[in-house]
């Protein structure tokens, strides 16, 4: 499988996955957290070959942090959270402003790339989603995990795009 197509894929599943909890916020939050859990368990995974078939540090970087961030918060929304709660706000903070300083620290290389304003928007996203987050600022859970699922995997989806242009032909 081309490099390329595992950051699509992965980003399909992050697009799907946000599609999904966005459409059960008030219905079934169980269900929302079981989706959202298992879509940030396969896009870390897939982040994480993408991050290991990687040709440049600084591409291997940001997919293995974003790939980290989303297994760890993944597992964790399915096994549930550790403690009274309190560490599970602060893991999908501290995760979410990772995912935003990542979709950023890629997207350093492509300023002046069509895909940059999207990438720094995706990020922005994110981070602004992990500060509210740490500052307890009372917003469904569900709902936060859709959102972040939906910029993650519009980053994807157009970075994948991005490299397939740029992949050598053959």
């Amino acid at each position: 499988m081309k490099h390329w197509m595992l950051w699509l894929l992965a980003g399909v599943v992050a697009l799907v996955g946000g599609l999904a909890a966005l459409f059960n916020l008030n219905s079934a939050s169980n269900l929302t957290i079981t989706l959202g859990g298992w879509a940030l368990i396969i896009v870390g995974a897939l982040q994480g070959w993408a991050a290991y078939k990687a040709k440049d540090v600084r591409t291997m970087t940001g997919a293995g942090l974003l790939a980290a961030a989303a297994l760890f918060l993944g597992v964790s929304l399915l096994f549930g959270p550790f403690g009274d709660g309190s560490i599970l706000r602060v893991l999908l903070g501290v995760f979410l402003l990772a995912s935003g300083l990542g979709k950023v620290w890629m997207g350093r290389s492509l300023r002046g790339d069509t895909v940059f304003p999207a990438l720094l928007v995706a990020g922005g996203v994110s981070a602004v989603l992990g500060l509210i987050v740490l500052m307890g600022l009372s917003l469904n859970f569900g709902l936060i995990v859709a959102l972040e699922l939906l910029a993650s995997g519009a980053a994807l989806v157009l970075l994948s795009l991005r490299l397939r242009q740029h992949a050598p032909k053959g």
